[in-house]
């Protein structure tokens, strides 16, 4: 900085011959109003930076609480699927069996009493009513497995009582030739 300020302490006569050009000095206090100005907008802009941050975490917030509620949901779903799915196949293998126990009940003559059949085979539909029942209570809470146990419980009475009304029709006709 030495040779500098050297240079122009000798040559002082040289810097201060020039005046500057006509309005300069409002140039410069233009200039001057504009920092002024851009100094009071500056907090407006960090105001709404703080206010662009908060609208944007406020997004985030929402979307990752809606994805979290929607992984909860997909679970339930995947649970919810598992029970369905075991209630299914279980559904499946028990009316396989109540059908061809159905259609040995038909054939029996119960001591040729048709009024007796008709009434066993009434009975049986009723029982189908209350499995229906039980799918629709099923449906309105699809996580609750009690209903679900209900049911494959219910098959497993209807197939005991069937297998019993079988075995008690054949011994009694058996016995009677």
């Amino acid at each position: 900085m030495k040779p500098l300020d050297e240079y122009i302490r000798s040559n002082l006569d040289r810097f201060n011959s020039e005046e500057p050009l006509n309005g300069h000095f409002e140039r410069f206090e233009d200039k001057l109003g504009r920092l002024e100005r851009r100094r009071i907008s500056q907090p407006r802009m960090v105001i709404l930076r703080i206010a662009a941050l908060v609208i944007l975490g406020l997004v985030i917030s929402y979307a990752a609480i809606r994805e979290f509620n929607l992984l909860k949901q997909s679970k339930d779903a995947i649970y919810s699927g598992t029970i369905g799915s075991e209630l299914d196949e279980a559904e499946k293998f028990y009316t396989t069996q109540l059908n061809i126990s159905y259609h040995k009940i038909q054939n029996l003559r119960f001591n040729n009493d048709k009024d007796e059949k008709k009434q066993v085979l009434e009975e049986l539909s009723e029982m189908d009513t209350q499995v229906q029942a039980m799918k629709q209570d099923l449906k309105q809470n699809p996580d609750d497995e009690r209903i679900v146990h209900a049911i494959i419980n219910f098959y497993q009475v209807k197939m005991e009582m069937m297998d019993m009304i079988i075995t008690r029709t054949q011994q009694s006709t058996n016995s009677i030739l």
